[in-house]
């Protein structure tokens, strides 16, 4: 049987064994190599032998010489060899998606610019390469990587000789519990990582804070440094107070989000009527999310969840009461159905009064009509409040936004409908206490200096609160502080003299600003622009107000900065040390700030790479939190 079966094999006629070695060699290397391997392996099962085909073999190797070398042409780049390279492809796409998976890596980073930039790398590796091991990458390859990023950051650096830059710090504590306190270069064109310092064992009192601070002004340059931002804490007051003690210059800020949040809780321990709807609100949400079947049930109904808002969460009240609004028909439709009624039923007896009361609230019209009133007073705050939580440079606009703010809320509080009209003295109160305690003179400095303030057209609208607009220079209050101000910046009183005269030439349009194509840019151009194509006419003034409308006026980065530090320092890499972990987040953080001024970041395939579209959580990307913190939870009004 076998060799007859190689006697008909040997008999082929060369047009036959022609097209079958044409055949084979359309495959090339190591599936070629695999196809025969499984006709031996066929022929050997039929024979009982594995050297039966092998003079087959050697026949074909001889006669089809000629016609290999002709089909390895002819099929080279034929349908069937790319064939076989879509499934080389596929190989390898299977290797890169097992180690994605296996190691628990987000699918988002696949949109990241560095992933098609370390394959292209790769592609283009000498022979025989290997990857760096373990050891190597998280010490001498982690170094260099850092150093790199140094070194790609000097555009970063160069920007603030020009526009400045502000000392924006925060504390935290991490997952080993030791206390740390960051440092981030902030200014216009984004914020920089450049450190965070391990303060175990050290008391963080203000003087130790101040200390660490100024070693950062020193390392940036005091030239360079307008402003110092922090939270409100009583050691930041005091560290600000040294600062300031050491240069002259250099402004202490409290971060305006924080004072600004501070105002709810002012507004919540005041009004109890405020109070008792919040907490009302609370208990509703709890409910629900403590209780899976009634959750689900609600759930089923609505395309929006109850949010359980975190008491560090900035403007906890607003967004629980705003989200309660936005579902109160799908709460009023829950509570009357036949599954609710059979789910109290059969509850517990605390678990049916606690459903009963939660019905009776919902079905309360009054308890509606609270909630409205308390956030047609609060949007206002928190529209600031939304507007001041992200990086960019918004001194020129806070204090504006803070007048307008207050005339929003006086127009809702002293509405004859308003049953709580009466308290509008306190609540004014408690807003220009607050509002006091922000940097005063800086913000009125930059207020100042914003050319869009003076346009004419502008200042013909009324103002909230139904009062006529006043140029800066027409405010009382706002030139005491531009004055002290400019008196703080100036080295001497010969250059104060000289910022003054300026000011004058400025507010008085003479000059370059007397042109008409000059004073609609005003009103049109963002403002450090404005003052970079036409500041020459004013070119000490021009250098003070492109710094100083360059600022920041939130601790936000230096907040966001902990997220990245959370994300990199997690529970799985609990036994990284700090300097290792601070090399990563310097590497991460700054790496994306980076690549945020590459045209690629806003459009293409990489279009805003860092933010997860399939993640709900907030993460250390300034865009992510402008688009996830503030998302679904406010309309579209502009104040």
């Amino acid at each position: 049987m076998a060799f007859g079966s190689k006697r008909k094999l040997a008999a082929r006629t060369d047009a036959e064994e022609a097209s079958v070695v044409e055949l084979d060699c359309s495959n090339s290397g190591d599936e070629q190599n695999t196809a025969d391997g499984a006709d031996e392996e066929e022929e050997s099962a039929e024979n009982g032998t594995a050297t039966a085909a092998i003079p087959l073999l050697d026949e074909r190797a001889e006669k089809g010489q000629a016609s290999s070398s002709l089909a390895n042409k002819k099929f080279s780049n034929g349908p069937l060899a790319e064939a076989f390279a879509g499934m080389e492809r596929d190989g390898v796409d299977m290797h890169i998606m097992m180690f994605l998976c296996a190691n628990g890596i987000p699918f988002n980073v696949l949109r990241s610019p560095q992933y098609p930039e370390m394959v292209a790398a790769i592609q283009k590796a000498p022979k025989g390469y290997k990857p760096p091991a373990y050891e190597k990458a998280r010490t001498t390859l982690l170094d260099a990587c850092k150093r790199k990023v140094e070194t790609d950051l000097d555009p970063v650096r160069q920007t603030w000789y020009f526009h400045g830059v502000s000392i924006v710090s925060d504390g935290w504590t991490n997952m080993k519990n030791q206390p740390l306190i960051n440092v981030m270069a902030s200014n216009s064109c984004g914020s920089m990582f450049l450190y965070a310092e391990d303060f175990s064992g050290q008391e963080k009192t203000g003087e130790a804070i101040a200390e660490f601070l100024l070693q950062a002004i020193e390392d940036i340059g005091p030239a360079n440094v307008l402003q110092v931002v922090t939270d409100n804490a009583s050691n930041c007051k005091v560290a600000g107070r040294e600062i300031q003690k050491v240069h002259k210059h250099i402004f202490w800020s409290p971060c305006v989000v924080h004072t600004l949040n501070l105002i709810f809780k002012d507004f919540a321990n005041q009004f109890a009527w405020m109070v008792d709807t919040y907490q009302t609100g609370k208990v509703i949400v709890k409910f629900f999310r403590n209780h899976q079947h009634f959750q689900a049930l609600f759930r089923k109904n609505s395309d929006l969840d109850l949010l359980k808002v975190s008491k560090t969460r900035f403007a906890s009240h607003y967004i629980l009461l705003k989200r309660l609004m936005d579902v109160r028909e799908t709460l009023t439709t829950t509570v009357v159905t036949s599954k609710w009624k059979e789910l109290v039923r059969d509850a517990d007896v605390q678990t049916r009064a606690a459903a009963n009361a939660i019905a009776q609230n919902i079905m309360d019209e009054a308890f509606w009509d609270e909630i409205n009133i308390i956030l047609d007073i609060t949007r206002p705050l928190y529209m600031v409040i939304k507007f001041s939580d992200g990086e960019g440079p918004k001194s020129g606009d806070i204090y504006e936004k803070m007048d307008n703010m207050l005339g929003e809320i006086q127009d809702v509080m002293t509405n004859e409908d308003n049953p709580h009209k009466d308290d509008w003295p306190e609540v004014n109160n408690i807003i220009l206490d607050r509002w006091g305690k922000m940097n005063w003179n800086f913000h009125c400095l930059a207020f100042a200096l914003s050319p869009k303030y003076y346009d004419q057209a502008y200042l013909a609208t009324l103002a909230p609160g139904g009062g006529k607009r006043k140029a800066p220079n027409d405010d009382k209050e706002v030139m005491q502080g531009v004055m002290q101000a400019l008196n703080r910046i100036a080295e001497d009183q010969k250059e104060y003299a000289l910022l003054r005269e300026e000011f004058n030439t400025f507010i008085m349009k003479k000059g370059l600003y007397a042109l008409s194509a000059v004073q609609a840019d005003a009103a049109a151009m963002n403002a450090i622009d404005w003052w970079f194509t036409y500041g020459s006419e004013t070119p000490n003034l021009s250098e003070v107000a492109k710094k100083v409308l360059s600022q920041p006026i939130s601790s936000s980065s230096a907040e966001r900065n902990w997220s990245t530090y959370s994300f990199i320092h997690s529970v799985k890499r609990n036994k990284l040390n700090t300097k290792t972990a601070d090399k990563l987040v310097y590497i991460h953080a700054n790496e994306r700030l980076r690549r945020r001024f590459t045209e690629g970041y806003n459009s293409g395939p990489h279009y805003k790479w860092d933010i997860d579209p399939d993640n709900s959580l907030l993460e250390e990307s300034s865009l992510k939190l402008e688009q996830l913190r503030w998302s679904s939870l406010e309309d579209n009004r502009t104040h």
